[in-house]
This record gives C-alpha cells, sequence and structure tokens, in this order.
C-alpha cells in the first residue's frame, strides 16, 4: 500500500489493463463494454477494499511512516481511495488514447518502465516496508520486522488476491479484444 509505490503500480496496472483491451479499445473507445465494466469491477471489488483495510487497519505502515496518522483527519481516508481508484483510471485513459494514436510501443514501454520502477522503488524503499510500528515506533527504531507481525502475512494473501483477479481480468480483456476482432 505505501503510498509511492502503490500509486505508480495502479497506474502501470491500468496502462496495462488497456494494453490487454487494446483491440476493443480501439474500436469502441474508452468506455467500451464490456472492458470498461471489467474495469470498474476491478477497481470496486477487489482494490478498494483492500486499500480501505491497509488504510484504517494499518495506517503508519499505509503511509510508510512519512506521516503520524493520528494527526490527519479520519475523513482524509476518502480522498485517498478516490486518488488511488483514479490511478488506475488514468492509466486505462492514457493506455487508450495511446491506443488510438497507434503508439502500442509507447504505452509497451510504459507498462514495463512502471513495473520496473514499482520493483525498484520496493527495493528502495524496504527498510519502510519491511517494518511494522507505529509511527513512533519506528522512528525510534522499534518497529518489528514485517513478517513478525500479522500484516506480513496478510500482505501474502492480499498480493496473491490481487495477482490472480489481475491476471483473470487481463485474461477477460484479452478475450473480449479478440472477440473484437472477429465482427
Amino acid at each position: 500500500m505505501a503510498i509511492p509505490i502503490d500509486l505508480i503500480t495502479k497506474l502501470s496496472l491500468g496502462l496495462a489493463f488497456a494494453l490487454c483491451a487494446r483491440t476493443r479499445l480501439r474500436a469502441d473507445g474508452l468506455f467500451a463494454s464490456p472492458a470498461g465494466l471489467i474495469l470498474l469491477m476491478f477497481i470496486g471489488m477487489i482494490m478498494m477494499p483492500i486499500t480501505c483495510y491497509l488504510y484504517i487497519a494499518h495506517p503508519s505502515w499505509a503511509w510508510m511512516y512519512l506521516v503520524d496518522p493520528n494527526t490527519i483527519p479520519g475523513f482524509a481516508i476518502l480522498p485517498l481511495l478516490v486518488a488511488h481508484a483514479a490511478m488506475i483510471a488514468v492509466g486505462w485513459y492514457l493506455g487508450c488514447r495511446l491506443i488510438q494514436a497507434n503508439r502500442h510501443s509507447v504505452l509497451r514501454v510504459l507498462v514495463g518502465s512502471g513495473a520496473v520502477l514499482s520493483v525498484l522503488l520496493v527495493i528502495l524503499l524496504w527498510s519502510r516496508l519491511g517494518s511494522y510500528g507505529t509511527y513512533r515506533e519506528f522512528h525510534d527504531g522499534r518497529a518489528l520486522p514485517i513478517m513478525d507481525v500479522k500484516l506480513g502475512y496478510v500482505l501474502v494473501a492480499l498480493l496473491l488476491a490481487v495477482l490472480t483477479s489481475a491476471g483473470y481480468v487481463a485474461v477477460e480483456l484479452v478475450r473480449d479484444s479478440r472477440r473484437t476482432v472477429s465482427r
């Protein structure tokens, strides 16, 4: 959930989904059905509950210990949820525009660059991602390793859930895109 990594990953995911649905998007545009509906279901049923859970149940970790969540009003989660959902939608929109402009190679480079950047950020920010505690515990050097607490195992399950569902969405978008060709 760590904010910079998560936002870049979600943008790349939206771009990748657009790449999977390229034939449908070229033929029917941004709001192509059922591709757009599949994307909205993924955002609403998979990504938003996970994002909400991590910000509510593990706020210090979700903020990557950059700010003390106790100093942030509770309603701040609403714009954060919108921002996280918007990153996937922005990736979808940019991917659609690149497809309509026949810039498939640029889209592929952006998807790959986003994936590489996400992995690089995980490596660079591992000291924050791999620790768990409150804002104060982290800054006092008392945070625990992530796999010593329940969140470590929850993250493994959440990562598997996101990867599985994203894979399923990608397969469905590709299948729908192939059906578009046969018309």
